[in-house]
């Protein structure tokens, strides 16, 4: 007897040898369909490595067999075991990050580095900062066209 969503297929062969019965699948594209794993891996440059390498290692479900409307019954235990186990897990990475978010938030972790410092800054020292910016901005800007006119020429400003 065939599984769900499989055909039989008879294997006529020539001579004594006796026939074969070889189980394929429809390819209808139906509910099968549902529940087969994540193989195309996402072209994301951004991607972290460490997603990309379980991606590439663990088979990541579509849909999840409670989401199907395939009956669950038929599944074997070991799919339903690993969708459980990564939905799970999903969640769990969940409340970690959620967590770790919150810890850092309480002891100050997302703030820069020298907030203190700039909360405690007055309306002249932030003319005065920004001033000093503002100078080493056009001091870089002048020392980066040198380097391109240095390029160009081949000869160094200092050689002269």
């Amino acid at each position: 007897m065939a599984a769900e969503g499989m055909k039989e297929v008879e294997l006529q062969s020539g001579g004594d040898q006796p026939e074969a019965t070889e189980i394929k699948p429809t390819g209808e594209g139906g509910e099968e369909d549902e529940l087969e794993e994540c193989e195309e891996m996402p072209d994301d440059p951004d991607m972290d490595p460490l997603e990309y390498t379980v991606r590439k290692v663990l088979p990541i479900p579509k849909k999840y067999f409670w989401e199907s409307d395939r009956d669950p019954d038929n599944l074997s235990f070991r799919t339903k075991l690993w969708h459980r186990s990564v939905a799970v897990l999903g969640k769990m990475l969940y409340v970690a990050e959620y967590a770790g978010e919150v810890i850092a938030h309480v002891f100050g972790l997302n703030e820069s580095r020298y907030q203190y410092v700039m909360d405690n800054m007055t309306k002249e020292d932030w003319e005065k900062a920004h001033k000093v910016n503002e100078e080493r901005e056009a001091e870089w800007e002048q020392f980066r066209a040198q380097q391109e006119v240095e390029k160009e020429t081949g000869i160094k400003s200092n050689a002269l």
